[in-house]
């Protein structure tokens, strides 16, 4: 939750915000919506309607006005007044009024260089001089694609400059917030590459050129020279502030997550932001800003919703979210009340907009910024778990080393080299033998899966086979009392397996094999294979296995693997295609070294290692 201290200080700096200085009130005024030329409205051919007190907006759908107002010099002597329209975006201005001597014209064209200007403002300004106790009425035609508006003000010099300078270091405040923010978060997304960051830079970026052009700075500070309307520009940058504060949402909220149909329903409304950004140049500019009267409330109430949702999932930093959001509607409805004049002037309702988005950027940073610091802790969190598990693997791993033998036989019959590579810390793989004076016994085993769950299954075979001892001679009773062993001890898993039995003195290989890949004899620089059919262990405890015999040779080489070995290499070949071209060039290496340069060979054509691999060499002396 937010803290107390936190929600105190934020009245605090909008109670103080609030207080400021009186505009000057609007003048009232009358209008008419006939096509009258400047001669006919001097001849009194015009038919004025009285607005209501403060009113000056007259909708979205009316092309141009007329309107007259008055001004008045209550002093005894001569005093200049500054008349401004507050609607830098205008299409087109006509103002008029009648001096002792002339007719006095002033024009104003928003597609015009802001270098024409008769004083440089970012709103239509003019100056007048009043006589004494002068009344002068003023005439205006204003002509606009969007909303048509009045909103004049009146000033005395004096009062107008000072305005201005107040004016410009509040918008100077709220640039350089916005300014700030996206240089701070910028770095941070450059350290940490969180979408969220980038999409929030985005949206700052967007949302500082937005305000630009809609108070009238882009042509004023920027492109004084240039001549263009910035409307379209103005409805495509309202619009990418939709889009990508959208796409933040998504990503700071975690909808995906949290609320498929949530995320689905932003991230369409994320495209259709998008699609009207790049029809701005095209659609009626009254179309466009009439659309913003529902699809700012549609997406403050959607965004809102979804911050909420996201809150009561757990996801805490959705607090400051949610109060960045509600920060940005005060604001607004405090400027529109303001401007309709339905609530007292003050500082705040004359910025609210600005002061609303100032709030709500700084607040959404905070948002980020909790949430960085709710990632970092996860991710030590997750580092210290990692630590705990890499000891627990590496445990793990010395356990199963143990289970596998510490030492080659010591037998004057043959000599045997090994190599295990676990796919991860330690794997299912499994060998063992018996050693004894006249023959050799040798098991291989691998349990189905990879990682901690089939080693801790790897142990289990090793205690089958442990238990079937007795059968040392035969094979397939060995293999035999393995199945049933296992059959009753594993679960949901299985084991291929294969024993070997070498008689020394009848020089023979006996084995049998429950789904074992074949095993290789190398004998005068032939290559056989051999293999002996048999389901895998753990599934029919009453299996009854086969059993083969093959006579060895002094000098003979027995290869022993697991399907790891070949497996992921070419799965278009059997494992004789694979193996066969690359046993035979270094036949005639030594056991050693035949050992190291098949699996050198083979690591070249594997381009990930998928399985646990063991291979044996036995040759036979």
């Amino acid at each position: 939750m937010i803290q107390m201290p936190r929600i105190k200080l934020f009245l605090f700096i909008l109670v103080l915000i609030s207080c400021g200085n009186q505009l000057p009130e609007r003048p009232l005024i009358q209008f008419s919506f006939e096509n009258k030329t400047l001669e006919e409205i001097y001849s009194d051919k015009v038919v004025w309607s009285k607005a209501n007190e403060m009113k000056y907006h007259f909708g979205y759908w009316k092309p141009s006005v007329w309107v007259k107002f008055e001004i008045m010099n209550p002093e005894n002597e001569p005093k200049d007044y500054i008349l401004e329209l507050e609607s830098p975006w205008v299409d087109k201005v006509l103002l008029s009024w009648r001096t002792k001597e002339n007719i006095v014209k002033k024009t104003f064209d928003g597609s015009s260089s802001f270098s024409a200007r008769e004083i440089p403002h970012r709103n239509p300004v003019y100056k007048l001089t009043l006589d004494p106790f002068e009344t002068r009425t003023v005439y205006a035609y204003i002509e606009n694609s969007g909303i048509l508006n009045a909103p004049f003000r009146i000033w005395k010099i004096n009062s107008f400059f000072d305005r201005i300078e107040r004016d410009y270091i509040a918008n100077g405040v709220y640039f350089g917030i916005i300014f700030a923010l996206l240089l701070y978060n910028l770095l941070i997304y450059v350290s940490v590459r969180e979408k969220a960051y980038i999409y929030y830079c985005l949206y700052l970026t967007s949302l500082g050129i937005n305000y630009s052009l809609l108070g009238g700075f882009f042509k004023q500070l920027l492109g004084p020279e240039l001549e263009m309307s910035v409307k379209p520009y103005l409805y495509v940058s309202v619009n990418s502030s939709l889009m990508f504060v959208g796409l933040y949402s998504l990503s700071f909220l975690n909808l995906r997550k949290v609320n498929r149909r949530l995320d689905q329903l932003i991230l369409f409304s994320v495209v259709g932001f998008g699609i009207m950004a790049l029809l701005s140049f095209i659609l009626p500019y009254n179309w466009m800003e009439v659309s913003f009267i529902y699809t700012f409330p549609y997406m403050f109430l959607l965004l809102m919703s979804a911050g909420a949702y996201s809150y009561t999932k757990g996801i805490k930093s959705s607090s400051f979210f949610l109060l960045a959001w509600f920060t940005l509607f005060i604001g607004v409805i405090a400027d529109s009340l303001t401007k309709a004049g339905l609530i007292p002037f003050s500082t705040f309702g004359r910025y609210g907009v600005q002061i609303g988005t100032a709030f709500e950027v700084i607040l959404f940073s905070l948002a980020l910024g909790r949430r960085l610091r709710f990632l970092l802790e996860e991710n030590l969190m997750s580092k210290n778990e990692l630590t705990a598990i890499k000891k627990d693997l590496e445990t793990a791993r010395k356990i199963q080393m143990r289970i596998l033998p510490d030492k080659l036989p010591q037998n004057q019959n043959l000599t045997m080299k090994v190599s295990y590579q676990p796919l991860y810390e330690i794997g299912g793989d499994f060998y063992d033998f018996f050693d004894f004076s006249e023959g050799f016994g040798l098991v291989i085993a691998d349990v189905t899966g990879h990682g901690v769950s089939a080693a801790l299954d790897s142990s289990t075979v090793k205690i089958a086979f442990r238990n079937a001892k007795e059968y040392k001679h035969s094979p397939k009773e060995l293999i035999a009392a393995m199945n049933r062993f296992l059959c009753t001890s594993l679960h949901a898993r299985f084991v291929t397996a294969a024993y070997f039995y070498i008689n020394f003195n009848e020089l023979k290989l006996h084995f049998s094999a429950a789904g074992s890949p074949p095993f290789v004899i190398i004998r005068n620089r032939e290559i056989e294979s051999f293999e002996c059919p048999g389901l895998l262990l753990g599934v029919r405890p009453n299996f009854e296995y086969e059993q083969k015999m093959v006579p060895l040779q002094k000098g003979d080489r027995l290869l022993i693997f697991t399907d790891g070995l070949y497996e992921n290499l070419k799965p278009d070949l059997d494992f004789a295609s694979i193996l066969y071209p690359e046993i035979l060039p270094i036949v005639d290496l030594t056991e050693d070294e035949f050992h190291k340069n098949l699996l050198n060979r083979l690591s070249k054509m594997r381009q990930i290692s998928k399985d646990d691999i063991t291979l044996i060499s036995l040759d036979i002396h």
